[in-house]
């Protein structure tokens, strides 16, 4: 799974594309744009938006726990 679909599977579910963003100290309409296609996003963005999602998946576990 790319990190743009990731993206999307979390939005899906609930956790708002400005949640994220906020997390990752980005602007809402950088993660948005990228996703509708209207812009590309840098490298560092993405790796830091898949660090971003990966700590927001552990976090949401352990509350399953």
């Amino acid at each position: 799974m790319t990190v743009k679909e990731k993206l999307i599977y979390f939005s899906e579910r609930g956790v708002s594309i400005a949640y994220i963003s906020k997390r990752m100290n980005v602007d809402a309409s950088t993660l948005t744009k990228w996703v509708k296609g209207q812009k590309g996003i840098t490298h560092k963005n993405e790796e830091l938006l898949n660090l971003t999602l990966k700590e927001i998946a552990k976090e949401l576990f352990a509350v399953m726990e």
